[in-house]
């Protein structure tokens, strides 16, 4: 093993313990005791993306932030600083071999490891190496999915980092000499946690080691029932722990390969509790907050919270594939990468998800979050910006709130496909909205009808039941529901004029029936109208609840609606509302989403409640 050392800076170090920053986010999971806590403004709704920086290979690390710039890793060998304002490139450099670490920042110098065996050290302004530590060749492996690199974890002057060789370095920034080092016999990808006394850190082979800080000198030694499995018993590894360690109220809390959630004491190493994942590998880094313990899983594909005392599930999120991100708690929100490709968004408290977006590939990275903002990489190799609000949710409106939604056999010409009908189910039913079907449509109507008292019916299903539309004018029961004070939120093309027979069997299209029900005539007489065009957001749009720009379909004349939400680029209103006499809020409104495509709903949900409850 050899220093290289290179006379760019002078380094001035100081003696504080950056786990206790806030501010910034200087390292992995925000500290050194990896509680992925960030003490931000938090991203309450997907508002957009604020941009996207393409680099030449999988993005596995994860971010650090630190004087509005971003740091991070990529599969082609270079570490990036880009603006988190702008995403503009401020510098990269290269190494020789993938950089799946996260970085560390401390007093204008960026710390990281490379596949290639190097500890980093940069200059944080000018991305010029100021020295490097080479670590020793990697141990035998052969177990696979050996994706991370151990990340430095800086505690004062002092840097923490394992290797590929086996070896725990506690190396000094100010004389860039090794203090210690330990040998632990196994590779060591987990990232260390540090607190006043002792470092933490798992091995390979299935053991969570405890260190002194200032010695170097094993405190003690726990064994994961991974520790006594071997790979030719499963034909996989069960043995490894790939998750960092956390630290917190005297707990360690790291996740195995085993499939097990551990939580030994801080001081003795005994364990305290385990939580069962079934087998499935538990790889994310636990993030803990209030008491609750926050880690995903594998093939399970789920994240869980726990009662950090007694190891207790409180609640489970089903993700759309393995969940090997950690998460960052911001405010009541988590986030963290799915291998579907999606960053999302979940209530701590709750479990029930709040927003999502998707990449182009999995994610092996895990989120950082400052200001609303969500940083993450993927392994599309792009590092996303993505844009939140920073105001939380209104209370929700005290009327009734329905999505209205059914299936069953005989049903023809759906217009979503590809579970986009079911998605929108599913996200205004946590949203607190009733699920109802034809009957349960019918009969909300005649009671609004009769009572006046005010609701919305958000249309999952794009399709009108027979039961309110049979009359085929102004005495449709669709009709005396919006005249006292309903409301009725669309998101496909007009489904009064998708007639359809008692059993739901599509017959054709008939615009008329709209005009005799409604009194709107849509131009065109195919399933398209007069086609697709670019629709961009009025300022009553934007009071509604709207943003940006969108597509719409079957536009109409402005003079026959009330309010236009969205214009086109004929001068069409192509997201609209049709107010039938009640209160501002209330009446027809025609939105447009994509038909085929998951995307986050937050927007259409604040149209359906605006002036609700008013």
């Amino acid at each position: 093993r050899t220093f290289i050392i290179v006379f760019v800076v002078c380094l001035l170090v100081t003696s504080v313990d950056v786990g206790t920053a806030q501010q910034q986010s200087p390292m992995f999971q925000t500290n050194s005791r990896h509680t992925g806590v960030y003490k931000t403004t938090p991203a309450y709704r997907f508002s957009g993306v604020k941009f996207v920086f393409k680099t030449g290979g999988p993005i596995r690390s994860s971010a650090a932030l630190a004087q509005g710039v971003l740091f991070f890793g990529s599969g082609d060998g270079c570490l990036y600083a880009v603006e988190a304002s702008t995403g503009k490139e401020r510098w990269r450099f290269k190494t020789g071999g993938a950089v799946h670490s996260s970085p560390a920042v401390m007093d204008g110098v960026v710390y990281f490891t490379s596949r290639d065996g190097g500890l980093y050290a940069l200059d944080r302004a000018k991305g010029r190496l100021v020295w490097k530590h080479q670590m020793g060749g990697d141990l035998p492996y052969a177990n696979g999915f050996d994706y991370y690199l151990s990340s430095p974890t800086m505690a004062g002057a002092i840097l923490y980092v394992g290797g590929g060789d086996g070896n725990l370095y506690a190396i000094d920034t100010r004389t860039r000499k090794v203090v210690w080092e330990y040998t632990a016999g196994s590779r060591i990808r987990g990232t260390p946690a540090v607190d006043e006394n002792a470092v933490f850190v798992g091995t390979m082979d299935g053991y969570l080691l405890a260190i002194d800080k200032k010695k170097g000198s094993l405190l003690w030694k726990f064994a994961t029932l991974g520790s006594t499995l071997k790979i030719e018993d499963f034909g996989y590894d069960r043995t490894a722990l790939v998750s960092s360690p956390s630290l917190a109220n005297g707990i360690v809390t790291v996740g195995c390969r085993d499939g097990f959630l551990y939580a030994v004491d801080a001081a003795t190493g005994k364990q305290k509790w385990s939580n069962n994942h079934e087998i499935s590998w538990v790889l994310s880094t636990p993030a803990i907050d209030d008491g609750k313990v926050f880690v995903g899983s594998s093939d399970a594909q789920f994240f869980q919270a726990v009662d950090q005392a007694s190891g207790q599930e409180i609640w489970r999120y089903r993700g759309g594939g393995p969940i090997w991100s950690s998460a960052a708690v911001a405010g009541p929100l988590l986030y963290f990468g799915v291998n579907d490709g999606h960053i999302v968004a979940v209530d701590k408290e709750t479990g029930v998800e709040r927003w999502r977006f998707k990449t182009g590939d999995r994610i092996f990275s895990s989120p950082l979050v400052d200001n609303g903002m969500v940083f993450c990489g993927s392994d599309d190799g792009n590092f996303y910006a993505i844009e939140g609000t920073r105001e939380p949710d209104p209370p929700a409106p005290s009327v009734r709130r329905a999505v209205f939604w059914e299936t069953r056999p005989g049903f023809s010409g759906r217009w979503f496909s590809g579970g986009t009908d079911e998605w929108i189910r599913d996200y205004f039913k946590r949203e607190g909205y009733e699920v109802i079907d034809a009957k349960g449509l019918e009969v909300l109507m005649e009671q609004e009808a009769s009572a006046g008292s005010g609701s919305v019916v958000v249309f999952a299903d794009n399709r009108a039941p027979q039961s309110v539309v049979k009359e085929e004018s102004e005495k449709a029961l669709l009709r005396k529901y919006l005249n006292a004070g309903g409301k009725i939120v669309w998101l496909g093309p007009d489904p009064i004029a998708w007639k359809r027979d008692s059993l739901g069997k599509f017959e054709g299209i008939n615009y008329d029936r709209s005009v005799r029900i409604l009194g709107i005539r849509y131009p065109g007489k195919s399933l398209e109208g007069i086609g697709w065009y670019n629709s961009t957001v009025t300022g009553e749009g934007k009071k509604w609840g709207l943003s940006g720009w969108g597509v719409g379909l079957g536009c109409v004349d402005p003079s026959q609606v009330s309010t236009v939400l969205a214009r086109d680029e004929h001068g069409m209103a192509g997201a609209w509302v049709k107010n039938f006499g009640g209160k501002e809020g209330t009446g027809l409104v025609q939105l447009f989403i994509p038909r085929d495509k998951i995307i986050d709903l937050y927007h259409v949900k604040r149209v359906a409640e605006y002036g609700l409850g008013r």
